[in-house]
């Protein structure tokens, strides 16, 4: 079994005798089993990935294609009807290769002559598929036949490799392991040429755990899986802190708050916070407040250090703050206009005026002694 293709979707159940029911997260998936055997498969994305439906294609007017974009495609299903509008970005492709498997490998089956070669390769399908489902509870699929590696070219006897999920290619194991190591992707495809199926974690962990590898190896594959969903246009990664949930957000989405399952809080996409209980408007101005403050704190800390480093002071007549970059010990206030000791940081003069050394500094006064250590002399 391998997944051709698949898009994100939105999908509407119609029954013949009930109210429609509408799944808003979904991703249908284009399945084949064997030649000419395809099955469309649909998963609820909000409910913890549980499967919608599986409809087999066995008529070519089963599936009805939409004319635009903004119209639902249409399968019919045994008394009921779904309505799916794909996503944009993957509807073409998604629609080309279903269509190429419903005016192609379907007639191809249908003309098939050879029917008991075609029963015999459908009976032996049925009994490998057996044969897997005793497997389903083991995280991987082991190889019931020996087979040589594509990539080291050894041989894998019975049980000893791999058979991935979703393709059924038989791989081995420390090759899995060093795909693993080195891979820069966030999810790892099957090596097999023009293989696109994808290797699940379940399968990663356990041929880890089978060659005994830490299991960070594959923790460090879902750390390049979140910060490629950050990186993407229209994703959204859960802001609160240790939560891994993600969404996919179309721009035609008006409402801005969506509803983590993972932390059971409302996130606001438009500012990237949990503002619950404010607008937006109400959380960027308290923001902006915060900031502020926490600005005019920054300032007046730097301010304090300066000070107490002596590289600026309060002017001692009107307080308003003086700097000296260099020059003479002697400055005078731009504003009042006082005399001011710089070593001191002090006044000059006392309260008389010019040659009162009664409050102001004393520099030689007192037997020639300097007001400070390294006063320039200049006052």
């Amino acid at each position: 079994m391998s997944v051709e293709v698949y898009s994100e979707c939105r999908i509407q159940l119609s029954p013949i005798n009930g109210k429609n029911i509408d799944f808003n997260r979904c991703i249908i998936e284009l399945r084949q089993y064997d030649i000419g055997d395809y099955a469309l498969r649909a998963i609820d994305m909000n409910n913890d990935k549980s499967e919608i439906f599986t409809c087999p294609l066995i008529r070519r007017n089963q599936y009805i294609f939409a004319p635009s974009v903004n119209e639902p495609d249409i399968l019919n299903i045994t008394n009921s009807t779904y309505r799916l509008w794909l996503n944009k970005n993957s509807r073409d492709e998604f629609h080309k290769i279903l269509r190429t498997c419903l005016e192609e490998f379907l007639i191809v089956k249908d003309n098939d002559i050879n029917l008991s070669s075609q029963q015999q390769n459908q009976q032996r399908s049925k009994t490998l598929l057996n044969e897997l489902c005793t497997q389903e509870d083991e995280p991987y699929y082991r190889n019931e036949e020996p087979f040589d590696c594509i990539t080291c070219m050894e041989t894998i006897e019975k049980d000893e490799g791999i058979l991935f999920h979703n393709c059924l290619h038989p791989f081995c194991k420390p090759c899995l392991l060093r795909m693993i190591e080195t891979s820069t992707e966030p999810i790892i495809k099957c090596p097999h040429d023009n293989c696109t199926a994808l290797i699940t974690e379940r399968e990663l962990r356990g041929v880890a755990k089978d060659l005994k590898t830490d299991q960070k190896v594959i923790g460090r594959l879902n750390d390049i899986g979140v910060r490629f969903a950050e990186s993407r246009n229209k994703t959204f990664h859960c802001i609160t802190p240790d939560c891994t949930h993600w969404w996919f957000i179309e721009p035609e989405e008006a409402n801005n708050m969506i509803f983590c399952n993972g932390c059971k809080r409302w996130i606001c996409i438009t500012c990237s916070a949990i503002h619950e209980g404010q607008t937006c408007r109400e959380y960027q101005d308290a923001k902006l407040r915060e900031m502020n403050d926490g600005n005019v704190r920054k300032d007046e800390e730097q301010l304090e250090a300066m000070i107490k480093n002596k590289e600026v002071m309060y002017c001692p007549g009107c307080r308003i703050i003086i700097q000296k970059i260099s020059g003479c010990d002697w400055i005078q206030c731009s504003q009042c206009k006082i005399e001011i000791c710089w070593p001191t940081q002090g006044p000059r003069w006392g309260p008389k005026g010019h040659g009162d050394t009664s409050g102001g500094c004393r520099c030689r006064v007192d037997n020639g002694k300097l007001c400070v250590p390294n006063c320039q002399n200049c006052h």
